[in-house]
């Protein structure tokens, strides 16, 4: 019992010691309230901040609880930029930022080192935002400042969290090759403020960055820029506006498939609509159809060699060997046939529209008497007019001055030839029935604030942004557009202002000094059955004030109320 008790206090010495050491060791807590707040930094304990005659030296900034810094080789910036990179480190509660001892700092000048998000606490992940230590190792400290705001190109909107850069640069490549003189960040309404800035001209270039290393140098992400320098100086203010937008890189053919006759199927890496076709081929018919990314071309050559088509799209000019295919195999082997094949017994149609008969390939030319249209009090065939659709060469278009009755359609064997010289050798017949007027809505669209010298491109959206029909207007006070017999529900109208004329927006680009063509989109009032909407769009407010849903109050014609936006939706007669 002697000996065992010999060894009671140290035991509880070596206790107290283990407790001692895991008490002083910092580490993740967990339970309780969690830690919502980031650290808190003492000036009084931390190197003097907005320094003058400032000596190159170790600044220490002290915090009120344990630090870790994470990615410092990209959050924390000095401007102006030293030959060397900063070292920054951590000591229990302080951040340690020293200079590199062949470091020469330049004589009057204020640096401004931006921490970025770089330091948080350790238990919970708490970011320092918006922390910077300035000095100067002249007699004063730069005071001038540069502001203002980011938005998207194609929204409008406000963007947070770009990174809004100066260069005293100007070449256009130094976006990727050296970090900037000055930067700012957004807030969540886009503005920024970026200050200590010396009397200079400077590159002005925005970005938002997927992964932060203030360099243009990754095609995901969205850039903007001012297309002259700016001058800061004492006398002058400023209030930059910047529109974000990402570039839609040089367009390349992908992928070539000729391998059926008449049909050549391009899929590029962006949108083909703006290419020119170029072949020299005698007696040769070609229609192009622009499907998202794929452009194809049908055609009705009867060479068999392969034959040369050029395509210039932007920057390029690509010679396609087109695959000889033997004409006549693939007609006899082949023939023309409907887009839909299972379509239900009675199909409901517009009473205001042309029936469209939508087939698989291009069409060339039909035979009337071998397309007929009968009531059911009739076995004589009415009198149709039958054509082509200008817009779509795949549909065949059927008018008719449509009642309330039941319509059987028919079109016999080799009624219908595609361009590439299918032929139709089935019998189609199909029953129509025309729904009733009142099931329809009406649109009248007012359109005013159209600004001189600019050209608008209107496209009207239904559902998952179907297009319904596109139009232009310019150089006008007032240009009104009727729509009628629409589907009921809630369409969108979309504008871009259609720099070039090309009929889409176009995406701006950075070394061609090109800024990104401008494009909103506004939702109109809801189209109720047997309703008119009389809707009011002004394309300058549109373009300068915040996107927002357009509100519209529908009333009745006869009372002749409007509202204030000079809206209004009434019943049809």
């Amino acid at each position: 019992m002697i000996l065992k008790n010999k060894f009671i206090p140290v035991y509880f010495l070596v206790i107290i010691l283990l407790v001692s050491y895991h008490c002083a060791q910092p580490g993740r807590l967990t339970g309780g309230i969690k830690d919502i707040i980031p650290p808190i930094l003492n000036t009084a304990e931390s190197t003097p901040n907005l320094q003058t005659n400032f000596k190159k030296q170790t600044i220490e900034l002290v915090f009120d609880e344990f630090l870790e810094i994470k990615k410092a080789n990209t959050e924390v910036i000095i401007s102006p930029p030293l030959t060397y990179n900063l070292k920054t480190r951590v000591k229990n509660k302080s951040v340690l930022v020293e200079f590199d001892e062949k470091e020469t700092l330049r004589p009057d000048a204020t640096y401004t080192i931006n921490f970025g998000e770089a330091i948080q606490d350790f238990t919970e992940g708490n970011k320092v935002k918006d922390l910077t230590f300035v000095f100067s190792t002249g007699d004063f400290i730069d005071s001038l400042s540069v502001t203002g705001k980011v938005t998207d190109a194609i929204t409008g909107k406000s963007v947070e969290n770009a990174i809004v850069m100066l260069y005293d640069v100007m070449e256009d490549s130094v976006v990727n090759q050296a970090l900037p003189f000055y930067f700012g960040r957004t807030d969540e309404r886009g503005d920024f403020k970026i200050n200590n800035v010396k009397s200079d001209t400077f590159k002005v270039v925005a970005l938002l960055e997927k992964f932060t290393n203030y360099k243009f140098d990754n095609s995901g992400e969205s850039i903007g820029f001012l297309e002259d320098p700016i001058i800061i100086s004492d006398t002058t203010k400023n209030k930059i506006a910047i529109s974000l937008f990402q570039e839609e890189g040089k367009n390349r053919v992908v992928k070539i498939d000729s391998s059926q006759y008449g049909k050549l199927k391009i899929i590029f890496s962006n949108d083909p609509k703006s290419a020119i076709l170029d072949y020299d081929v005698n007696d040769v018919d070609v229609y192009r159809e622009n499907i998202s990314d794929t452009l194809f071309v049908w055609h009705n050559t009867g060479v068999t060699n392969e034959w040369p088509l050029v395509v210039a799209l932007d920057s390029l000019r690509d010679t396609i060997l087109v695959k000889g295919v033997e004409r006549d195999s693939f007609l006899k082997k082949n023939k023309l046939s409907l887009a839909r094949k299972n379509t239900p017994p009675v199909i409901k149609i517009n009473p205001l529209k042309s029936l469209p008969i939508a087939f698989s390939s291009p069409l060339e030319n039909f035979d009337t008497s071998k397309i007929q249209l009968y009531s059911d009090s009739l076995v004589t065939p009415l009198p149709i007019q039958v054509s082509i659709d200008s817009l779509d060469q795949k549909n065949l278009s059927i008018k008719y001055p449509w009642a309330d009755t039941s319509y059987y359609f028919r079109i016999l064997p080799s009624g219908v030839t595609a361009l590439t010289g299918l032929v139709y050798t089935d019998t189609f017949v199909k029953r129509y029935e025309p729904s009733a007027r009142d099931v329809f809505g009406d649109l009248t669209l007012n359109i005013r604030g159209i600004q001189p010298e600019t050209n608008y491109l209107l496209e009207l959206l239904f559902k998952n942004d179907n297009l319904v029909e596109s139009f232009s207007v310019a150089n006008d006070t007032l240009v009104i557009k009727k729509v009628n017999a629409l589907p009921i529900g809630v369409y969108s109208l979309r504008v871009t202002k259609d720099r070039n004329n090309n009929g889409r927006r176009d995406s701006g680009n950075y070394y061609r000094k090109e800024q990104p063509e401008q494009q909103r989109v506004t939702t109109l009032e809801e189209l109720r059955a047997g309703w008119e909407v009389d809707t009011g769009i002004d394309l300058e407010k549109l373009f300068t004030e915040p996107e927002k849903p357009a509100s519209t109050k529908k009333v009745e014609e006869e009372n002749g109320n409007k509202n204030e936006r000079g809206e209004r939706g009434r019943g049809r007669e």
